[in-house]
């Protein structure tokens, strides 16, 4: 097959995703290009993967965005530029002759899934996938966990109702995406590993380090990891934690800071966000990788770390507690509960044995039962089967 996977983010977790779906996808003999952003951080292209780096970034630079008025304009640049990264997208889909589009973007904006939308209505066009990693979209401004907006959330309706095919990551993520938009075109697959950004693991860290990986989002639980560190830090005095992404306004990230303040050199901010080449460091340094997500379905940051063979924490929401076998790679805890969150990182820190034997069983599970060579396997199979029953199935919608 000729495939599109469309992804227009210059560099993040979206665009490793897309990357390592698509160089999975070539080596099973499909002709895959990588549709993407100008600029992107990938320093070469997957084998057997043409990339064609021609969109319009949303965000120039990943950096932490502004309040007030100028946020607010700092949305609608977005917005411009969402709209012509989806009409070069339209372009791309609608000349390039292929058989399939997976589309990889965040359509947790408007712009965003109006674009996607369009692809639907291409005379002739090619199959239209999408990858929902989330079911119900987050919110990006502070408020509730979740999108509320009518505009979106009636373009998202009609968009997943008219796409051939919609992908998901685990059956309960199935089952919300099937209540919130009465889909019935939505195929399984794993999330997939993260080899894009290491190859051997690095070895198990010498001291007593926690990993706060990703953006600074009230959603990724960040309030409840602060309490418990609050309690470790009495009970360890070794105990260091490091929290390392792009903060968001929605987490308050001055509250966060002045909280590391009071923890002195025992807490690290790297409030930035690392590029690929950085990355295996900051993990390097972690015994255990913390994700005390309050919603949520899935997080690329746990396949992340059990690829850099660290054991994890996570609470129990969404496809999580399936990601992480409580006792085996990990600890699963409550949602919102700070002590069993403590509990469970102290667990980890205090035993270096148990922690490198879950990590190294975390690697061996994500490679083996997460594998890309699974996902392709079964996003070529579910695009053959559409395909023979053919575009005429998008009326219904």
């Amino acid at each position: 097959m000729r495939l599109a996977v469309v992804e227009s983010a210059p560099r993040g977790g979206l665009l490793h995703y897309a990357a390592q779906l698509a160089a999975a996808l070539a080596v099973r003999g499909n002709e895959v290009d990588l549709v993407t952003a100008r600029g992107c951080e990938l320093e070469a292209a997957p084998v057997g993967v043409r990339v064609r780096a021609v969109l319009t970034a949303a965000v120039d630079t990943p950096t932490e965005p502004p309040t007030g008025l100028a946020y607010f304009r700092r949305r609608a640049g977005i917005a411009v530029r969402v709209v012509r990264a989806s009409s070069r997208t339209l372009f791309e889909c609608a000349r390039g002759r292929y058989d399939a589009a997976l589309l990889v973007d965040d359509l947790s904006v408007a712009p965003a899934a109006a674009g996607a939308l369009a692809l639907t209505v291409i005379p002739r066009g090619p199959l239209i996938a999408a990858i929902c990693h989330e079911p119900r979209p987050r919110s990006r401004r502070g408020g509730g966990l979740y999108v509320t907006s009518p505009l979106l959330i009636a373009l998202l309706r009609r968009f997943y109702a008219r796409a051939d095919v919609v992908f998901v990551h685990g059956e309960d993520s199935r089952k919300q995406f099937q209540a919130a938009w009465a889909s019935r075109r939505v195929e399984l697959i794993p999330h997939g590993d993260e080899r894009l950004l290491t190859g051997e693991p690095p070895p198990p860290a010498r001291g007593e380090g926690i990993l706060f990986f990703g953006e600074w989002r009230r959603a990724k639980g960040i309030e409840s990891l602060m309490e418990a560190f609050d309690v470790l830090a009495e009970r360890r005095p070794r105990a260091r934690l490091t929290i390392a992404g792009v903060p968001t306004p929605d987490a308050d990230p001055d509250a966060i800071r002045r909280w590391a303040g009071g923890h002195g050199e025992r807490v690290v901010l790297v409030d930035r966000y690392l590029p690929i080449p950085e990355v295996r460091q900051v993990f390097a340094d972690a015994r255990v990788v913390a994700a005390p997500y309050l919603a949520g379905s899935q997080s690329g940051v746990v396949h992340l770390a059990m690829t850099m063979a660290r054991p994890v924490v996570a609470s129990d929401v969404g496809e999580l507690p399936k990601a992480v076998a409580d006792g085996l790679t990990g600890r699963i805890v409550p949602r919102a509960d700070s002590e069993a969150l403590a509990t469970a990182l102290e667990e980890v820190l205090a035993d270096p044995i148990l922690a490198q034997r879950w990590g190294d069983a975390g690697r061996r599970r994500v490679m083996l039962e997460f594998s890309w060579e699974r996902v392709a396997a079964l996003v070529e199979s579910a695009l053959t089967r559409r395909a023979a029953v053919g575009r005429p199935s998008r009326l219904s919608g």
